[in-house]
């Protein structure tokens, strides 16, 4: 949910950096493509344009590549949380118009490459069977909803912290639905989204 685009490109890698890289992207792909049981060192080396030597020389077998490219994919969406923060300390006020547009672009980004939502998904249903990797997404979580608490906090919303999660929860809605309907676009989730956060803003019965 809400990550960065991984590059499509297929490229042979150059320095251990570069290879450890593609054996995870490559990893992503197949993922996104086949589903988790489709991941095998040799699939991967295939794809990723290195030697099968090499992926188990970075990692030592099935379920540690599969935590790491999950691991990867999460960290691409490290500026998420530099624009989410970016925006709650800047020195105006926050508007929810401001908070749509940070919520359509960001999506806008997955509409770019749909294929890694797939992968998404794939991987967290592995990561329920995972307590190592659960950790980690449940932490990534944690994180994404301070993040955003703290600009919808600047934008006066209400229960900042739960509506943080309802918003979160709002977009993985979206992201599955979108699976199944692939003609769904930026428009139709700006389309709901809009009334969404203006009931957000809505005091509850007997707040001021």
């Amino acid at each position: 949910m809400l990550m960065a685009a991984h590059s499509t490109a297929r490229t042979a890698p150059t320095t251990r950096g570069t290879a450890r890289d593609a054996i995870l992207t490559a990893t992503l792909r197949l993922v996104a493509s086949e589903g988790v049981d489709a991941v095998t060192h040799r699939r991967v080396a295939e794809l990723a344009g290195v030697s099968p030597g090499s992926t188990t020389h970075h990692f030592s077998g099935r379920e540690e590549l599969l935590r790491e490219a999950f691991r990867h994919y999460l960290n691409g969406g490290n500026d998420l949380f530099d624009a989410l923060f970016e925006a709650a300390e800047q020195d105006e006020d926050v508007s929810l118009r401001v908070v749509g547009d940070v919520f359509v672009s960001l999506v806008e980004r997955e509409f770019a490459d749909p294929s890694l939502v797939r992968a998404e998904y794939e991987l967290l249903l592995f990561a329920s069977k995972d307590d190592e990797l659960s950790r980690v997404v449940v932490s990534w979580e944690s994180r994404l909803a301070g993040a955003l608490a703290a600009i919808l906090e600047r934008a006066g919303v209400r229960r900042p912290t739960e509506a943080a999660r309802s918003l979160m929860n709002f977009v993985r809605g979206f992201e599955l639905e979108r699976l199944v309907q692939p003609k769904l676009g930026p428009d139709d989730f700006q389309r709901r989204l809009i009334p969404l956060l203006r009931a957000l803003c809505v005091p509850s019965e007997g707040e001021e």
